[in-house]
């Protein structure tokens, strides 16, 4: 058995049988991961919780088959996220956007410190509907995408709008919810119709 230690953030945790569950990780130089881990109930051992930033040691079976976590290591929890259910909702959202879309092993490192930021800013900051248009946008922009020219070009009168959430402070944001939600709602279609994003 090969083992290595990876520095991760959890955007997935599925059952797999009576006794595992299925995790989906994004790790800063290879994108994606999934690993099985052995379900606990042992109070001296940390469960993995969506977007757990941690630290897991995974083994692989000489097969090639399923990677297996030995040790899991929490190192930050984004436990605002859970307090208001809109924002776990985005959170949730923004999670699966990265998942269903996963990152060429280029863009890792850029997709995981976005995805952190993101979830920063929903577990700590107002407006979590500001802070996962901007998590979107900048997911597609530094994806190489021409989101700026063929998308924000193309907003007609709505351009200013969607200028000012990606430039103000997310404290500062004074455009209604509505708005952003519809905004998001455009460039999630957009980036499904023009770079073949498959949408949660």
């Amino acid at each position: 058995m090969s083992a290595a230690t990876l520095r991760c953030l959890v955007l997935g945790r599925d059952p797999s049988g009576e006794s595992h569950t299925l995790l989906t990780l994004l790790e800063p130089s290879q994108g994606l991961e999934r690993c099985l881990i052995r379900q606990t109930r042992s109070k001296q051992t940390t469960s993995p919780d969506l977007f757990d930033e941690c630290e897991i040691t995974l083994e692989r079976a000489k097969d090639g088959g399923n990677r297996f976590a030995r040790d899991y290591r929490l190192l930050h929890r984004f436990s605002g996220i859970a307090k208001n259910h809109r924002t776990l909702e985005r959170a949730c959202r923004f999670a699966n956007m990265v998942r269903r879309n996963p990152p060429p092993p280029e863009s890792a490192e850029v997709c995981y410190r976005i995805a952190i930021e993101t979830f920063t800013a929903m577990s700590e900051r107002p407006r979590p509907d500001c802070a996962y248009f901007k998590g979107l946008w900048l997911m597609i922009k530094d994806g190489g995408w021409p989101v700026h020219e063929h998308w924000l070009g193309n907003l007609g009168s709505r351009q200013a709008q969607a200028a000012s959430i990606l430039t103000q402070p997310l404290d500062a944001q004074s455009t209604d919810e509505e708005a952003v939600a519809k905004l998001s709602i455009d460039l999630e279609r957009w980036a499904a119709g023009e770079i073949h994003f498959v949408l949660p």
